[in-house]
């Protein structure tokens, strides 16, 4: 003959199961592995020192200063052409200069850090 438990006396039965078994219901050898605990992140406050294995390249500071001031320059003659361009007057060297100030922010940045 069949019994048919209520619920709070299926949770008893079950719950005095698992303490017989140890207590956590599956066996250690069948439990899944712990993950990995996160690996240390960098810590970015730090300021980055020269990590090159190479020898470290000497700056040309003659040619940095020439680069750096050619860009002020080129870069304080962009604001009125915008404001021009944008009542529909567009400067024909716009586009130039705008190039011209990629190409020595580029070139100055390879010179500071290779």
């Amino acid at each position: 003959m069949q019994t048919i438990l209520s619920l709070p006396a299926t949770l008893l039965v079950g719950l005095a199961m698992l303490l017989q078994q140890g207590g956590t219901g599956a066996s250690p050898a069948t439990s899944p592995p712990l993950p990995p605990p996160f690996p240390s992140l960098p810590d970015i406050n730090r300021r980055q020192t020269n990590t090159s294995k190479g020898p470290q390249r000497k700056i040309d500071a003659a040619k940095a200063r020439e680069h750096a001031s050619e860009l002020a320059k080129l870069a304080q003659s962009i604001p009125p052409d915008i404001d021009k361009a944008t009542k529909g007057q567009l400067s024909q060297d716009l586009l130039a200069r705008l190039k011209q100030i990629e190409k020595l922010s580029k070139q100055l940045r390879h010179e500071i850090a290779p």
